[in-house]
């Protein structure tokens, strides 16, 4: 199954490295081009460019939750644009959460950005913590050393495409149901 464009953000501040690394990960598990973009550039011109374009991963490097000089963010415009996105959040040293990860969702929320989910880049994954978060993960992208990482990587590439399709399903049905 072939997943049209995904975009990928960090929700708060991430080591760039480590976002580099892991929508890497990502676009190679679902065979989509990597492009990144800083969050500087005007995010209407760079949609509109990417519409027209083959389907691909596409990477904001920064705050997209920044206002820009039009006084458009990142997220406005990927809510009015309904792409679908993944938000990587990364735990603290003793596993759980920064609070700034569930504050990004919820502004996400607010700006009706489609999120199909998070997903927890480095540290250990325990998916008894992530419940108790109560937050939409996917799964985990650990790091290369980690014998668990491949496997993970896996299961998060395949819930992606299921969330992603259904995604999909549901933007189809309601533009074929709304009319002006």
């Amino acid at each position: 199954m072939q997943v049209q464009s995904l975009v990928v953000i960090g929700a708060g501040p991430l080591p760039e490295l480590a976002m580099r690394r892991g929508a890497a990960s990502l676009a190679d598990g679902l065979a989509l081009p990597l492009r990144t973009l800083p969050v500087g550039a005007s995010p209407d011109a760079e949609l509109l460019s990417l519409a027209s374009e083959a389907p691909c991963l596409l990477r904001l490097a920064g705050d997209p939750g920044r206002l820009g000089p039009d006084g458009q963010s990142w997220l406005d415009a990927l809510g009015a644009w309904r792409l679908p996105t993944l938000l990587l959040g990364a735990p603290s040293a003793d596993g759980s959460i920064p609070g700034v990860v569930p504050a990004f969702l919820a502004l996400c929320e607010s700006r009706r950005v489609p999120v199909l989910g998070l997903a927890q880049l480095g540290g250990s994954w325990s998916p008894q913590q992530r419940r108790q978060d109560g937050l939409p993960w996917c799964g985990w992208l650990g790091e290369s050393q980690d014998p668990n990482t491949s496997a993970a990587r896996e299961a998060l590439i395949t819930l992606l495409k299921q969330r992603h399709s259904r995604f999909s399903s549901a933007s189809a049905t309601a533009a074929l149901t709304h009319q002006p």
